[in-house]
């Protein structure tokens, strides 16, 4: 049983715009930060269901719109928030701040990431402005940056939703671990660099001469979606993304007698 796969397309780094301003509350119309990237519903949804990302709502389900000025051109946002905590804070410290009133009817909702999707997918059909935003963690924009950094590729600050990918290091493979009965095995991407850590340090212990030739890859999520949607490399299709920490204790409150898929072998089957 192999513990790696090849992959031949290329993950991409893509951009990621940050929500500023605030004006108040709207619909959902307007054009998405996913614009370039067609995706079949099919393919992806799936993949995106078990991750939950999180938006502020009023009382009528509607988003918060918030805007901000652009080279003198007004910009229209709606955030969704890898992390719910996150998405508290925003409310906590900055709209309520700077709108009391209106922050006192908002609430934190949460959705899947496939939700998100739909929703940029279906604003691609309409003529508004409205800009669909996924802010990551600010945490493992961190830990992206410096992981990059130490690879001897220098830059400012990663810009994207980074995922945390391992994988060996001398040829184009990544680790993969079973989620279920069966000889099917699956790439693990990772929203947090200690996550993938733990599997590369659980997978050294079972097979340390394999071990050591691994690594911790970033690459962002924008570009993992684009590979899913041009790539004819049939093993794009073992990709499986794992929700935070955060997340998983948030999806196990909603259903405590259900254990998210997100939850990773202990250790690979070694290489063959």
């Amino acid at each position: 049983m192999k513990s790696f796969i090849r992959l031949g397309a290329t993950l991409g780094i893509a951009g990621s715009v940050f929500l500023t301003g605030l004006s108040g509350i709207g619909n959902i119309p307007g054009m998405g930060n996913l614009e370039a990237i067609a995706l079949p519903q099919d393919q992806v949804v799936k993949k995106l269901q078990e991750v939950p990302v999180f938006t502020l709502t009023n009382p009528k389900g509607e988003f918060v719109v918030l805007s901000r000025n652009n080279a003198s051109k007004p910009v229209s946002q709606v955030g969704f928030f890898i992390s719910k905590q996150d998405a508290q804070k925003f409310l906590d410290n900055r709209l309520k701040k700077e709108n009391p009133q209106l922050a006192g009817t908002l609430q934190v909702r949460p959705l899947s990431l496939a939700d998100y999707y739909k929703i940029v997918q279906e604003s691609k059909k309409k003529s508004d402005s409205v800009i669909y935003t996924l802010v990551p963690t600010q945490q493992q924009v961190a830990s992206a940056t410096s992981m990059i950094n130490q690879n001897g590729k220098k830059v400012e600050q990663f810009n994207g939703i980074p995922l945390f990918v391992p994988k060996f290091k001398k040829d184009n493979s990544y680790l993969t671990i079973p989620l279920a009965k069966g000889n099917e095995r699956y790439i693990p991407f990772f929203f947090e660099k200690e996550q993938a850590v733990a599997l590369l340090e659980e997978f050294k212990k079972a097979v340390p001469k394999e071990g050591a030739n691994t690594e911790i890859q970033v690459v962002d999520l924008y570009g993992v979606m684009e590979a899913l949607n041009s790539s004819s490399d049939p093993s794009i299709n073992k990709i499986v993304l794992y929700p935070s920490r955060e997340s998983i204790n948030f999806i196990r409150s909603l259903a405590p007698n259900q254990s998210p898929a997100a939850k990773p072998a202990a250790a690979p089957a070694p290489k063959k």
